[in-house]
């Protein structure tokens, strides 16, 4: 359990703050509140704390003043700043103090749960023996959230302009780098510091252990001159990296577009596994491997039903899978089989439990520190035999009116369902039936509605021909545009895109 100060010279912030999550339920506990910077240096100077939240306006000792004092005295704190749109001029100060994330008031729960779990499995990768200290937190954060649709357009611009750094070429594209001593925290550094210096790049190291680039120039042609000159400059510096694969993504021109250049990035890099090292993969090779990736996606989501089914036959697919991947090639590096697991893993955790963090952050962290792919089988097989047994369990300590609310969703999910027509269907108060949903299925109703009505979207685009947005509407989704947006943000492409992989 991580240990939380909250400090805030306005109680009602603090108390707010405490309510708004069940916190200890995601490994956290809130050990003290705190009114003013001094009373929570004091506390702090006698307790060891984990992360800090503090307003960055209070009284004589403002948070920032704070922050760097409990750096000096508890380096290894975390800390997490509150502010209004007025003051951002106080975040550049916090950027050099190393904060992880500024919330503006009021504070929204996702993005406080977010920055919380980000923060919380750095933490427990450093409390296994990691002393990467990374000054740019922050950016890489949004930068991530970004590339994945968690951080919005203008936010993200906001937040690169405390950096100083601005998006104003005609075009872009986001590229994935894999090195074989990813983990050797100063040769990633070196290395990011060489793109970003030798190149018009912008670089981030997201959790999969890749470094990410974005590449800005004047025309496509000068993107993908910048992705091969960079190969040929990583060939010279392979005796410090090892082995590596750079996937480039096709160039846009719009910044909101760079998440589909990021997709496509992600693609191209699945084809690692069938490719000598130290290349340049671009999009040639993906769709020369279409029917191995189709393969692949087949795979994992035939996985991802028996889970879901709480089928132990499953177990014997993961066998398969590390099968097929030492088969295809018998020099399979570890690094590259260690990128699949970490897909698998990923593709898993979302498809299946998405809010219950502990078990995927727990995999996460034992799959970095594994060395053999025999270990990564193991870890992968003990991960989804946990899930097997959590999933049996909740569909066994069902209540009556939750497994028939479930049947009625599998049934007619393609109607206007709400939490108000399920009250009354079943006669129960629609906040009770939604409180007792989530705490027995484990999303909230309309997020399991939502994935429910997209597995049935996934299922008509490979089985008929009809058109993406007539399916959107043909599984419950009235406004085409907001489906393709779940369907974006839900499965990391769109329905076209999907349809044929």
């Amino acid at each position: 359990m991580f240990k939380v100060l909250l400090a805030d010279d306005e109680p009602i912030i603090t108390k707010g703050l405490s309510a708004i999550l069940d916190w200890e339920d995601y490994g956290f506990e809130i050990v003290h509140t705190a009114e003013s910077g001094e009373e929570a240096l004091s506390y702090i100077k006698e307790n060891p704390i984990d992360i800090l939240i503090s307003d960055i306006l209070m009284g004589e000792m403002s948070g920032l003043d704070l922050i760097q004092e409990v750096k000096s005295i508890r380096s290894d704190t975390k800390s997490i700043v509150l502010t209004g749109y007025q003051e951002f001029d106080y975040i550049k100060r916090g950027l050099l103090l190393g904060i992880e994330n500024y919330l503006v008031k009021p504070v929204d729960e996702e993005e406080l749960l977010k920055t919380l779990q980000s923060v919380g499995q750095k933490l427990k990768v450093a409390t296994a023996g990691s002393q990467t200290k990374d000054s740019t937190t922050m950016l890489d954060n949004t930068l991530w959230g970004f590339l994945t649709g968690e951080v919005s357009q203008h936010d993200c611009l906001e937040r690169l302009a405390l950096y100083n750094i601005e998006f104003n070429k005609p075009f872009y594209n986001v590229s994935i780098l894999n090195i074989e001593h990813f983990q050797q925290s100063e040769v990633v550094n070196h290395i990011r510091h060489y793109i970003e210096t030798q190149y018009a790049a912008v670089c981030l190291h997201n959790p999969n252990q890749e470094i990410i680039i974005i590449f800005d120039g004047s025309s496509e042609e000068e993107l993908i001159k910048q992705n091969q000159r960079l190969v040929t400059d990583l060939c010279n510096e392979q005796k410090r990296i090892g082995l590596f694969y750079l996937a480039m993504g096709k160039p846009v021109q719009m910044l909101d577009e760079l998440n589909e250049s990021f997709t496509m990035a992600r693609d191209c890099s699945a084809m690692q596994l069938y490719l000598e090292p130290n290349v340049l993969i671009t999009d040639k090779q993906a769709l020369d491997r279409h029917d191995e990736q189709k393969q692949q996606q087949e795979f994992k989501d035939c996985l991802v039903k028996m889970l879901m089914n709480a089928e132990e036959e499953s177990l014997a697919l993961v066998d398969l899978f590390f099968k097929n991947l030492t088969e295809k090639d018998n020099l399979i590096s570890p690094q590259v089989a260690k990128k699949y697991t970490f897909d698998l893993i990923s593709y898993i955790h979302y498809s299946v439990r998405p809010d219950d963090l502990c078990l995927y952050t727990a995999v996460v962290e034992r799959i970095v520190y594994s060395s053999d792919i025999e270990q990564m089988r193991d870890i992968l097989t003990e991960y989804c035999y946990e899930l097997i047994l959590t999933v049996h369990n909740h569909v066994h300590l069902r209540s009556p009116i939750v497994q028939n609310v479930l049947t009625f969703i599998h049934a007619h999910f393609d109607q206007g369902l709400s939490l108000k027509t399920l009250g009354q269907q079943f006669h129960v108060n629609a906040i009770y039936l939604g409180q007792l949903f989530q705490k027995e299925v484990g999303v909230v109703f309309s997020e399991y509605l939502n994935r429910y009505r997209l597995e049935k979207a996934k299922e008509l685009l490979k089985a008929t021909h009809y058109r993406a947005g007539d399916i959107g509407k043909k599984v419950g989704y009235s406004d085409t545009t907001y489906f393709y947006k779940q369907f974006k943000k839900m499965v990391g492409t769109t329905p076209s895109e999907w349809r044929k992989i």
